[in-house]
């Protein structure tokens, strides 16, 4: 065995570790930590000494002060687990961009890693938030210590107008956070199939860090902090650019509701926006269930088109809009009341807007600095594959709402993925299309993320030859408009 092939086998165990450790914190969650009995913390006790084994000194030394806290019933029980959730997150995500670097790194030179750009907000009013802060963690610790088994009706209530409250303030991260928590609380609550409690763990330790984070930040005036904590970014306005896309991303939602993030190449531009910049839009649709997410794109948007128009393989023109860039010169279209949106002259270079550079995703996965606030799909890398082999399909077993693909790119080992519900559909009717004999291996574009060591992968649109994109996850099916507004009734 090579010293790299028993560095993966070290870092596949330690990961394996390190998803039993998740289930315990997120079983705890959902039961309580005071509910924590003698075999919770046996169990947390062996894990905890794995990680000393294996280095993770840090990650070892938090859970034995959640072992102790659990075992002699401290009340600061909750908050112990918490710390001990962010830490494990973090390792997790190190090891993740570790493996990603690993992938990438061919032995060439590589530009030094880049510094973000900081922007950093004003400290002016902030102090009149320190309350409520401090109130969402403490709700956050409570819900921790007890268990879900004392949420309500209440509590939903409490956390919806928290929610609202942080997106006047304009913390949009903060709310988004307590939005997730109070669906996933309304899910338990209804005892749905669909409740999950990773995604409520993650979120309420999310919420968690950030109220305590900022709490902090206001306390020692560290301005650096709070514009981490609320991932600010200046708009650039700008007056008019041509757009083509070459992907859509679709998620349709569990109450009906569907989301698309449309993935865009910049054709002309602003001095600040060069050919080839990649942008991304995304709109989110309150639906109705049974209404087939495309329909949506139907709906005509508060600049008077319909998203639709972004599908047809043509250049589209904006004017009066703003973008967000980051350190990379990738960034976020954002439409206001005056922009327009109407479509251009046929597109046909496409050749020239879908490629793949593995040296900008080393330098983005080298300069990336690992946070328990990260989301996976948060630093994600737009990828371009070809010549690749597929294998068939199995339920993710971590995931049951997902399917894995394998995916092999040149030395590459992707998991190809794909949703068991509703929004997969399409998706992974092409992957297995693909896997018929004889079927062809087109140009395939997507999107990646790190995840617990592996290199995850969302196909999103397919090149046959210098031909427009084939969007995978989009269905074709006509939508019969007149039935559909019939059935949304908006009066």
């Amino acid at each position: 065995m090579t010293a790299l092939d028993s560095a993966r086998a070290e870092r596949s165990e330690v990961t394996a570790t390190l998803l039993e450790l998740q289930k315990c914190f997120e079983d705890l969650v959902v039961r309580g930590v005071k509910s924590a009995g003698p075999d919770d913390v046996k169990r947390l006790q062996a894990l905890g000494e794995e990680f000393g084994r294996s280095g993770a000194a840090y990650v070892a030394r938090v859970v034995e002060e959640l072992v102790r806290a659990a075992r002699e019933g401290d009340d600061g029980a909750a908050r112990a687990l918490l710390r001990a959730q962010t830490a494990s997150r973090v390792f997790e995500r190190v090891l993740s961009l570790d493996a990603a670097v690993e992938a990438f790194f061919d032995g060439s030179e590589v530009a030094p890693a880049r510094k973000p750009k900081q922007e950093l907000p004003a400290l002016e009013d902030r102090a009149a938030l320190v309350p409520l802060l401090r109130e969402l963690a403490e709700v956050v610790e409570g819900l921790v210590s007890s268990g879900l088994t004392t949420a309500s009706a209440a509590t939903r209530q409490k956390l919806d107008a928290s929610a609202k409250e942080a997106a006047r303030s304009k913390l949009g991260r903060l709310s988004a956070s307590l939005r997730y928590v109070n669906d996933e609380l309304g899910r338990f609550l209804d005892e749905s199939e669909h409740f999950s409690a990773r995604r409520l763990a993650f979120f309420l330790n999310r919420t968690w860090l950030i109220s305590r984070g900022l709490e902090e930040a206001i306390a020692e005036e560290d301005r650096a902090a709070l514009s981490r904590l609320l991932w600010q970014t200046a708009p650039t306005p700008v007056k008019s650019l041509s757009i083509v896309t070459v992907g859509v991303q679709k998620r349709a939602l569990l109450d009906g509701s569907a989301s698309f993030d449309f993935r865009f190449r910049v054709v002309k531009g602003p001095a600040e926006l060069p050919t080839g910049t990649r942008l991304v839009w995304s709109t989110v649709f309150s639906g109705k269930k049974g209404v087939p997410a495309e329909a949506f794109l139907h709906l005509p948007q508060v600049q008077k088109f319909n998203p639709k128009l972004l599908l047809d393989p043509t250049e589209v023109l904006v004017t009066d809009a703003a973008v967000t860039l980051d350190e990379f010169g990738s960034g976020r279209l954002m439409l206001g009341p005056k922009s327009t949106v109407k479509p251009g002259p046929p597109f046909t270079a496409w050749e020239t807007v879908v490629s793949w550079d593995p040296k900008r995703a080393l330098e983005r996965a080298r300069a990336h600095q690992a946070s328990p606030l990260d989301l996976e799909v948060e630093l994600q890398e737009e990828l371009v594959v070809t010549d690749w082999e597929l294998s068939p399909g199995a339920t993710n077993p971590n995931r049951k709402e997902q399917q894995i693909f394998p995916l092999r790119f040149g030395a590459l080992e992707l998991d190809a993925t794909a949703s068991t519900g509703p929004d997969g559909e399409e998706l992974t009717k092409a992957l297995k299309g693909f896997l018929k004999k004889g079927a062809k291996r087109p140009k395939l574009y997507g999107v990646l993320h790190y995840e617990l060591c592996r290199l995850v992968f969302q196909p999103l649109s397919a090149f046959d030859g210098d031909g427009p994109p084939k969007h995978l996850m989009i269905s074709s099916e006509k939508i019969d408009l007149a039935s559909l507004m019939k059935t949304l009734d908006f009066s």
